[in-house]
């Protein structure tokens, strides 16, 4: 068992548990049991295990192929990026972002477009609502925030496992869309009440930044503009949730 916080293999860990440090080395640290398991359940290899001493017989029976590194209580609180550490920690391998934009194959695709969306909660949240309503995949423009950052694996509950995450600038999401019949549809003020009727599959939406929305090219780009009705004097919805309504209405005709 490791006791000194000096020891290199503990700064080594400490340094990648800082998400600038894992992605130069295309690796992710996970840390909690529940995102660990998660992450290995869906078929995920842990490159390294780290625990404390009470927690070696969680190593035996989810990793147990590796020799784990035991840390002590103390020092495992060095690595720890939680208020209150489980004394479970994994690195993986970062999965490579999609370069492709996958098709389901029965022509009732619905892909989720982020356009500059940096809230990680929000990401989190939209991955997540992505994979419960059975969409094809969360298309995320090239300035929408780190899909692996930590809080954005933490809000996905898992789901960043189950659906394909694509990058692609907003060029290459349209001229994609435009060659596969995709109706690609924006959230905007002068847009059709969402459960109008209007909306078909297959079907690509497109949510912008948290404050500025979508950029006006992107919405003069799409094929039909829809907006959320509100009853309350609110005069907007965060984006997660906006997110969440228009999947789950376009869930409907799958």
């Amino acid at each position: 068992m490791i006791t000194s916080r000096d020891n290199p293999n503990v700064k080594r860990i400490a340094k990648l548990a800082k998400r600038s440090e894992a992605r130069k080395e295309g690796l992710i640290y996970l840390e909690g049991t529940r995102l660990c398991e998660e992450a290995l359940s869906s078929g995920q290899k842990a490159v390294e295990v780290i625990v404390t001493e009470s927690r070696l017989s969680w190593a035996k029976e989810f990793t147990p192929d590796l020799e784990p590194m035991v840390l002590g209580d103390n020092v495992f609180a060095k690595i720890s990026n939680t208020v209150n550490p489980q004394g479970v920690a994994i690195v993986i391998k970062e999965p490579l972002i999609g370069a492709e934009i996958p098709r389901r194959g029965d022509n009732k695709d619905i892909y989720v477009v982020l356009e500059n969306t940096q809230d990680p909660g929000n990401l989190g949240t939209i991955i997540r609502t992505a994979d419960a309503f059975g969409l094809t995949a969360v298309i995320i423009s090239p300035t929408t925030c780190d899909p692996y950052n930590d809080k954005v694996i933490r809000a996905t509950m898992g789901s960043i496992w189950h659906i394909p995450v694509v990058r692609k600038t907003m060029a290459e999401c349209f001229e994609f869309f435009s060659k596969e019949n995709v109706d690609t549809v924006a959230t905007h003020l002068k847009g059709n009440e969402l459960g109008s009727g209007d909306l078909k599959l297959p079907c690509a939406y497109f949510i912008g930044n948290e404050g500025d929305g979508l950029t006006d090219e992107t919405s003069g780009r799409c094929t039909k503009l829809v907006k959320i009705p509100m009853k309350g004097r609110a005069e907007s919805l965060n984006a997660a949730v906006a997110a969440s309504v228009i999947g789950y209405e376009l869930s409907k005709l799958i």
